[in-house]
Formats: structure tokens, C-alpha cells, sequence
């Protein structure tokens, strides 16, 4: 059987197309991690800048598009210590970059 160039270009065009595609899914799930200056971070980021993955991390601790605009009372989480957190709103919490430490004292100066 014998394979036509133009046979081969569309093949390598669309390996490249589903490729670039598959890049382009996974950067815009994976969350972004500050390593210092965790609130300050979040703080000056909008809801809609954030991707999915970033939101619904935010949304298992009791942040929504309207309180994370101001709209809406914070969730009581806010007034908590890391302690008093659930496991997994620590572990949420942890995927967007904060420890002990950051939650209850606020970025060091």
C-alpha cells in the first residue's frame, strides 16, 4: 500500500492539531501555584481570570463568582483557623498554594 505525500500531510497536520490541542486542555486545568505572597496573589485575581480547575478549588471552600466579587458575604471558612478547616478544604487549599501558616498569619512582609 502506498501512502500519497498529501496523505502523509494530513495526518501530520491533524498529529499536530489534536497535539497542540491536548497541550492547550491541560494548561488550562492545571492551578496555578504562587510560592510566595499566597493572599496577595488571589487577591488581586479576578474569578473569570481564573481557569476551571483554580474555581472549583476556590468553590470547595466556599468562595462563589458573586463572593469573590464582593457581592456576597466571605464563607466562614474566611474566619477560621487552618485547624478548624475540614480535611479536604486544607487540601484544596494547599493546591492553590497555601500552608498553615499562610492561612492564618497572611503573606510575610
Amino acid at each position: 500500500m502506498k501512502i500519497s505525500k498529501q496523505s502523509i500531510f494530513v495526518i501530520v497536520s491533524l498529529a499536530l492539531v489534536l497535539a497542540f490541542s491536548l497541550v492547550i486542555g491541560c494548561a488550562s486545568t492545571q492551578v496555578r501555584v504562587p510560592t510566595e505572597k499566597v493572599n496577595a496573589f488571589w487577591d488581586n485575581m479576578d474569578w473569570g481570570d481564573m481557569n476551571k480547575a483554580e474555581q472549583e478549588l476556590w468553590s470547595s471552600v466556599g468562595y462563589t463568582e458573586a463572593v469573590w466579587n464582593g457581592d456576597e458575604k466571605n464563607p466562614p471558612e474566611e474566619d477560621m483557623y487552618w485547624k478548624q478547616l475540614a480535611p479536604e478544604k486544607r487540601e484544596a487549599l494547599e493546591k492553590l498554594g497555601y500552608t498553615e501558616s499562610f492561612w492564618n498569619d497572611g503573606d510575610p512582609e
